[in-house]
């Protein structure tokens, strides 16, 4: 349907209710069981950024749609009349219940559970690779496909695992021999480390069949993906690895040094979405992925900041929530299209939000689609409660209770659980917000690599802004400029007599970073804390304390500061 002369829409109307509320249920793309993730994905060109052959590793905090970018990717791919095939792997799913004392282990336990999972999806696929062997003039018989299953359950046979006709049932465990596991630890240069379960008394393959365990090996492995490929002349496989950062960050080097080893050089290509102060994809230069060789990062944060670009910002936005209400209910909201561009009229999100109350829920927000949504649905609620009200869109008051609520539901906790985290942001919000009416303000950049600062930016509480800020009455400094986050200070019972509506309207949300060249914390502040957390010693050279979190003296016991070598 095409716009009409007549845009307006009754928000109180009952189905227009059940269509906000409905929203709750794709509010994460694991909640979606109904819908194609194409078909309500906003933003199309993340998908063009990263449907190409080359790894990617996809950083995004929670909430800024990366499982979502990683389905949409796969539905793309497997539309598309190339021999590509995306397969979807949520580690969660195979994190073994092991104690992390050898990472290299986890990570080979985590690596088999990949492969069968490959292998599994091969099996029920097997119609699909055919069908699209025979796109190519290959003509395929029944005895063909009956020796490519048996060839694939042979493969899942050497795991303990086989199709009973509905699943895959498995048999027995599976090891790794000890001679296997030195073999890769010696390849790695680590030292002796305890092998848990593993038995030296068993050569790889082995069975024993009292105990019904088999061994196999990581060459044996990689082995198999590659024979797999080969035999249905595969282009490229992609494997879309979701919530990597759930995986310990010590094992995670080790994981990706895996991967490499067997697919670097194979028809097969990774994307990997992870978190990105939860990430570590290489140690020591050697062992995983390298950043910018092996693999290339691309960042689903900060692209849609409200402070530093409104039209594209209101426009993604607009999109995100037209798309997600047509599904619900096409109706009513597809009267909202633009007959031209075939895409949403660009003020579809105004006849929701009047202008100030658009311009705090897009602030709020932050650029993260989830924290948008669950505010937006929040204040909606709130509205449709003021039955007295003549409003007819949701008011500022509506938008500033959502995001208490949702401060108190998502974020409160966490934070209230990590008495640093808590700690600091307490001395920030005092420091610039009540003491400099300002959200926005600069920290050196030697320090972002401070964990408690981290982990403020990990809980969507402290929003990194932009890199790089010189500042004239400091040479040769680099600072960082970073946000906080609207809902936190908005919520926060300990400052409610002190922020009132009047100092939120006073408070500077501008982009112009010049104005906020002053507005910093520096070495004393970050001392000061060091000193109450214990995270730091005093230097013998500088006077200064050292944080001993910071990667230069966990890596050389130097000095973040003046770095000087500093005797343990």
């Amino acid at each position: 349907m095409t716009q009409g002369k007549n845009t307006a829409l009754d928000i109180r109307n009952i189905e227009v209710k059940k269509s906000v509320e409905s929203l709750d249920n794709m509010i994460r793309a694991e909640y979606n069981t109904t819908y194609n993730f194409l078909e309500y994905y906003a933003g199309r060109e993340s998908i063009g950024k990263v449907c190409g052959v080359k790894n990617q590793v996809i950083y995004g905090r929670r909430g800024t749609g990366k499982t979502h970018l990683l389905r949409a990717l796969q539905e793309q791919l497997l539309d598309s009349e190339s021999t590509i095939f995306p397969i979807y792997i949520d580690v969660r799913k195979f994190k073994p219940l092991l104690s992390n004392d050898f990472p290299l282990y986890y990570a080979l336990i985590l690596f088999r559970e990949l492969v069968i999972e490959l292998l599994k999806w091969a099996y029920t696929n097997i119609d699909r690779l055919y069908k699209t062997c025979a796109t190519q003039d290959c003509q395929i018989s029944f005895s063909q496909k009956e020796s490519a299953m048996s060839e694939i359950q042979s493969y899942l046979g050497k795991f303990n695992t086989a199709f009973s006709g509905s699943n895959f049932q498995k048999l027995g465990e599976i090891e790794f021999s000890y001679s296997e596991v030195e073999k890769l630890s010696k390849s790695l240069n680590l030292s002796s480390q305890p092998m848990i379960t593993i038995d030296t008394e068993h050569e790889s393959e082995k069975q024993n069949s009292a105990i019904n365990v088999k061994y196999i090996s990581f060459a044996e492995m990689s082995e198999i993906v590659n024979a797999l490929i080969n035999h249905f002349s595969i282009d490229r496989i992609f494997i879309l690895v979701d919530e990597w950062s759930e995986i310990p960050i010590e094992t995670q080097p080790f994981f990706a040094e895996l991967l490499k080893r067997a697919f670097i050089t194979s028809k097969v290509t990774l994307k990997i979405a992870a978190i990105p102060n939860r990430t570590r994809l290489m140690i020591d230069q050697t062992v995983g992925l390298e950043d910018g060789g092996d693999i290339f990062g691309y960042s689903l944060d900060n692209r849609y900041i409200y402070e530093l670009n409104q039209d594209a910002t209101k426009a993604f936005f607009n999109e995100l929530l037209f798309k997600q209400l047509s599904l619900a209910n096409s109706s009513i909201f597809n009267h909202f299209i633009d007959s031209k561009t075939g895409k949403p009229i660009h003020n579809f999100i105004n006849l929701f939000l009047a202008n100030q109350a658009l311009r705090e829920v897009l602030i709020a927000s932050a650029g993260i689609p989830r924290d948008f949504l669950s505010i937006f649905i929040s204040a909606y609620n709130n509205f449709y409660m003021r039955m007295q009200t003549t409003h007819r869109h949701l008011a500022l008051v509506d938008i500033r209770t959502a995001t208490i609520q949702w401060y108190e539901v998502d974020k409160k906790k966490a934070v209230e659980s990590n008495h640093n985290a808590k700690v600091m942001l307490n001395k920030i919000i005092e420091e610039i917000l009540i003491g400099k009416k300002r959200c926005h303000f600069l920290i050196p950049e030697k320090y972002e690599t401070n964990q408690t600062l981290n982990d403020l930016i990990d809980l969507r509480i402290i929003h990194l802004r932009k890199r790089g800020i010189a500042h004239k009455d400091n040479r040769g400094v680099s600072y960082n400029v970073y946000y906080i986050d609207y809902a936190c200070y908005t919520s926060s019972n300990l400052y409610h007599n002190k922020i009132n509506t009047n100092l939120l309207s006073e408070i500077e949300t501008t982009d112009d970073f010049r104005a906020i060249r002053r507005i910093s914390l520096g070495d004393k502040f970050f001392d000061a804390l060091n000193a109450e957390f214990g995270n730091g010693i005093k230097c013998p050279h500088c006077g200064r304390f050292i944080d001993t979190s910071h990667p230069a003296y966990i890596k050389q016991k130097i000095c973040n500061n003046c770095f000087e070598k500093v005797e343990e």
